[in-house]
């Protein structure tokens, strides 16, 4: 059942990795409940890589509502930027008192300069999700992990029993919790156990990267995204292969590199058949990966290959593999849409056979 009128107001972590966990999510909920959204970015680089380099989350984000940047280089002067933040928060706390509006963070009510004035907003319409909804979980040895470092315990999914193998006390000197909902991926995430959750509303989801609404957005948009960037060469199939490039940068370990330019040179054979799709890191050395690229594949050879920055959900419609020169998070996201996952540190010559 769809409830009109409702808007949450979402505050972005100042990392690509944050509106990309959490978006799908907000597409759901918007397509179940008809919530709209208001994102906050605090962080000017967060805000123009949305706006300017990445067409698919800011698609996604008019979609069910609009982002506002509210850091302190918003305008010119930084005194009326900061008017316009303060002016802002207390509309956002109007709304949320009189029209029952919520407040959904993952962090930022918990820290400056939101800790000092947190009981400003109407705790019961507070939402307190989990930071990340999917990707590789690494293993982390607890072992060492004192009270004073509860705050990133609680961050990460334990059981019962492994917190008491550990031998952690989690609840003398829990962190702060401020909010009227928890909203988690896994029900082993640590806040559901904080002393005050059992008061709480609490949510536990799949990864929504999956869902209904989400996956419908991509498949209705992904064929204009990817002939947008598809390059000019004749392939025999309309299907993509996708190499994921790490942070490569000119003082990275040669060993790497070579890992790196070796991963283009196996697919470029491929290249008469699929266009190429190179995604990326958010913080690529453009300018030196562009030199390996060119070194790999030659600059005649250009119209066989593209940089892209599509979200990997986008490539995933299309692609018939996806290539790895060092693990990373992505990897998940691609196996899920069932995606071949290469690796080529470990199966370096797969694409061979």
């Amino acid at each position: 059942m769809k409830v009109d009128n409702k808007v949450i107001y979402v505050i972005l972590r100042n990392k690509i990795i944050g509106i990309d966990s959490i978006l799908p999510t907000c597409v759901e909920i918007h397509g179940r409940c008809g919530y709209m959204f208001n994102f906050i970015s605090l962080d000017y680089s967060t805000y123009k890589y949305i706006m300017e380099d990445n067409i698919v989350l800011r698609d996604a984000i008019h979609s069910i509502g609009k982002i506002e940047l509210l850091s302190s280089d918003r305008y010119k002067s930084r005194y009326i930027s900061k008017l316009f933040f303060i002016f802002y928060f207390v509309k956002v706390m109007f709304n949320i008192a009189v029209r029952n509006d919520y407040i959904m963070h993952s962090a930022h009510l918990h820290v400056n300069p939101f800790v000092w004035v947190r009981w400003l907003f109407k705790k019961s319409n507070i939402i307190f999700m989990e930071k990340q909804s999917f990707g590789i979980e690494r293993a982390i040895d607890f072992t060492n992990v004192k009270n004073r470092d509860l705050k990133f315990l609680y961050n990460k999914r334990l059981t019962y029993d492994e917190i008491s193998k550990y031998g952690i006390d989690i609840y003398s000197h829990p962190p702060l919790l401020y909010a009227g909902v928890l909203i988690g991926y896994d029900k082993r995430w640590n806040y559901f156990k904080h002393p005050t959750a059992s008061r709480l509303k609490k949510i536990v989801l799949k990864d929504m990267r999956s869902n209904r609404y989400w996956i419908s957005f991509i498949k209705k948009n992904a064929h204009k995204y990817i002939e947008s960037e598809m390059p000019v060469g004749d392939f025999k199939s309309g299907n993509i292969l996708v190499f994921i490039a790490t942070r490569i940068t000119r003082t990275t370990d040669i060993n790497a590199i070579e890992e790196f330019v070796g991963a283009l040179n196996v697919l470029f054979k491929y290249t008469h058949i699929f266009p190429l799709f190179i995604k990326l890191h958010t913080f690529s050395d453009v300018e030196f990966i562009n030199e390996l690229v060119n070194t790999a594949l030659g600059k005649e050879n250009s119209a066989r290959y593209v940089f892209t920055k599509l979200h990997p959900a986008v490539l995933a419609t299309r692609a018939v593999i996806s290539v790895f020169a060092n693990s990373g998070t992505l990897m998940k996201e691609f196996s899920e849409f069932d995606i071949p996952v290469v690796d080529l540190q470990i199966y370096e010559d797969i694409l061979d056979r």
